[in-house]
């Protein structure tokens, strides 16, 4: 049984190498006079099984697009000196990452640091005389006891590895390092970096002052701090003499600090922290003396994502998301949000998250990464001068596209059968579509779980409709970009009514009539895990399901997962010892008894957010019960599978193959 992992597909259908043939647009930086762009085109080798991305330069008006780099290793974190004549990067192409800097005039560029660890969040100062970044900093490791060393010759087992801290391995970093992010400048003419502090925590959200004598960062000082994530202040640092004032004061989330052009005002984002899984950012603005701190978003009900201050101080550029669309709008400080561009998106290979990135100058033009359903990311650019509509200055992928067919997207929305909300959802039909067919269906469900779906291109969900399936993604209740009554819905109710929501979309396509009612599928990952595992739980309508890198048994996830102490706190009221049924009925496993349909497990061999010990528990529990049902150790992944293009083939065909198993191949 299931002996073959690959099913056919036609010739002129997405397939799996065609990963291979895509370009797709990242991280763009416009220029401080807005004529021009440096963004990130990103690639994937076959040879190496992994993503390169290289940059290149094109005027907002399009002309002169020419590349900047070539090869085989990662160029990103562009960042323009003031005056525009160059600009900074980081790369490893030689050897570890460190920083670059770019003359445009003379096309040469150089190295000008000899770094042990990489640089993040680097910034050019205001005058561009020197180069904020922060970086890891190791501390000695700990040990006790007094072990006796080898003789000279001898072969002995390696030295065991002493842990002390709570948060000791984080998914995508493996095991941890001991030691903290600090912040550090170094002179634009490159030369041995200044670090600037040395306290025993992260530094993070690090900018420059107005004038460049000062900088902004959050940190959490508390004694207790790896014990009370999520409360991070903001602080001030003189350069020159080192002092650091703290300006909030309330309990964080303390996010983005940027002073305004004048100096007398900071922006940040973040909320006061009530201890549930979800709240709605919001933009604070407090005068740089810390007094006088107001919300200037209290009657907007979206997520405020990355803000920018205009040049003239009276309001903000912003990123964030409404209705599963990424977009830019500009903020005044009465609170008036006005759109600016929408469809942003990301160089991504996995499931269509809304997200996407920009960049702007202090006078409002704009450069973001833009995608539609059927397309990957573009570069597009803006003014909010004239409120000129945006226009997209790449067209990479085109003429694959001509010759090869993609599944068309269609947007829906269902009222919910439980009360009024409505759900927003997609439906991806596979190429050669006719709706007088007859076709299976699978639900995916995305993870977060808050967190948002949106007409975004998805190569992992195109490769499951180019082998004849119609896929189903939609926004249940506990998404964001719906505002917060419906987000935090599923605070300590999570899974709950968020399964109807889901039920509902598969009630409506279903109505479509063009779906075999015998051939419905169910799969989700991570957040979409737990939702397909606690749904087979609730029905057997499904003829089989894969669930993939799931929380199966909240109890062990919260002292078994990569942040320990954030989930127990933020996701549920007591500890897992405290109030074991309050753990117990949110979890799939208590609903395993009721299990009947065909299951697969799928998880990451490295993956640390939800740990495969989360996976190897249901499998033996389905074992148990009798259900038809293997499991997928996916070797080289952490959490996200999709990062390598090999490992989201092995995804998706073990996914689809399972499905044809039970009868979902073909039309």
């Amino acid at each position: 049984m299931f002996s073959n992992t690959l099913a056919q597909i036609a010739p002129n259908h997405f397939d799996y190498m065609d990963i291979f043939d895509l370009q797709m647009v990242s991280n763009p930086e416009i220029s401080p006079d807005g004529k021009l762009v440096i963004y990130e085109k990103h690639q994937f080798d076959v040879m190496t099984d992994k993503r390169m991305s290289n940059l290149w330069l094109i005027g907002v008006d399009g002309k002169g697009h020419q590349p900047l780099t070539s090869g085989k290793k990662s160029h990103g974190g562009v960042q323009w000196h003031p005056e525009g004549d160059r600009f900074l990067y980081v790369s490893s192409e030689e050897g570890s990452s460190q920083l670059f800097v770019y003359w445009l005039d003379s096309g040469r560029k150089a190295s000008i640091t000899n770094l042990s660890h990489s640089p993040s969040q680097v910034q050019w100062s205001p005058k561009g005389d020197q180069i904020l970044f922060r970086m890891f900093v190791p501390e000695p490791s700990t040990s006790i006891g007094n072990v006796p060393r080898p003789p000279k010759g001898a072969t002995w087992e390696q030295d065991a590895i002493y842990i002390d801290d709570a948060v000791y391995r984080f998914d995508g970093r493996g095991y941890l390092q001991k030691g903290f992010q600090q912040i550090f400048t170094v002179s634009a003419e490159g030369g041995a970096p200044v670090q600037h502090t040395d306290a025993q925590a992260d530094h993070s959200n690090v900018s420059w002052s107005h004038d460049g004598q000062a900088i902004l960062f959050t940190a959490n000082y508390r004694a207790n701090s790896e014990m009370d994530p999520n409360n991070e202040q903001i602080y001030v640092m003189d350069i020159s003499s080192g002092q650091k004032e703290q300006i909030t004061s309330n309990r964080g989330p303390h996010n983005q600090p940027k002073m305004s052009p004048s100096g007398n005002m900071i922006a940040f984002t973040g909320y006061e922290d009530r201890f549930v899984g979800y709240q709605q950012s919001e933009l604070y603005i407090i005068d740089t003396d810390g007094s006088n701190e107001r919300v200037i978003t209290g009657s907007i009900d979206l997520d405020i994502g990355a803000i920018h201050w205009a040049g003239d101080g009276k309001g903000l550029y912003v990123g964030y998301q409404e209705k599963g669309l990424a977009k830019i709008g500009y903020l005044d400080l009465n609170g008036t949000l006005t759109e600016l561009a929408t469809n942003l998106g990301s160089a991504t290979l996995g499931r269509p998250y809304a997200g996407g990135s920009f960049s702007v100058t202090h006078q409002g033009q704009f450069a973001f990464s833009s995608v539609t359903s059927q397309r990957p990311s573009q570069l597009s650019v803006g003014s909010h001068k004239g409120r000129e509509k945006p226009k997209t200055l790449t067209s990479y992928n085109e003429e694959f596209f001509e010759t090869t067919l993609v599944g068309q997207v269609e947007e829906f929305w269902v009222s919910s059968s439980v009360d009024d909300f409505e759900v927003h959802g997609w439906i991806m039909t596979p190429p050669d579509f006719d709706p007088s067919g007859s076709y299976p269906l699978i639900l995916e469900i995305h993870g977060g779980p808050y967190s948002a779906y949106g007409p975004q291109f998805s190569p992992e969900l195109q490769l499951m409709a180019s082998q004849g399936y119609v896929v189903v993604y939609t926004n249940p209740r506990g998404s964001t970009s719906y505002g917060e009554e419906f987000a935090s819905y599923i605070n300590g109710n999570y899974p709950s009514e968020d399964y109807n929501d889901l039920m509902d979309a598969v009630d409506y396509v279903v109505d479509q009539g063009y779906i075999d009612e015998q051939r419905l599928y169910i799969t989700g990952g991570s957040g979409g895990g737990v939702l397909t595992a606690w749904a087979i739980g609730k029905t057997d309508r499904f003829s089989a399901a894969v669930v993939a890198k799931p929380v199966i048994n909240w109890y062990s996830f919260v002292l078994n997962a990569d942040n320990v102490p954030f989930f127990s706190k933020y996701w549920f009221t007591k500890k897992p010892w405290e109030d074991p049924d309050q753990y117990h009925r949110l979890s799939p496993i208590s609903l395993v008894g009721n299990v009947t349909t065909p299951t697969m497990l799928l998880t990451g061999e490295q993956d640390y957010r939800t740990p495969m010990s989360e996976t190897e528990q249901y499998y033996g529990a389905l074992k148990l019960q009798g259900v038809e049902s293997s499991m997928v150790r996916i070797q080289g992944s952490s959490h996200g599978i999709a990062s390598k293009p090999s490992n989201l083939f092995r995804k998706v065909a073990y996914i689809t193959g399972w499905f044809d198993e039970y009868g979902g191949q073909g039309n």
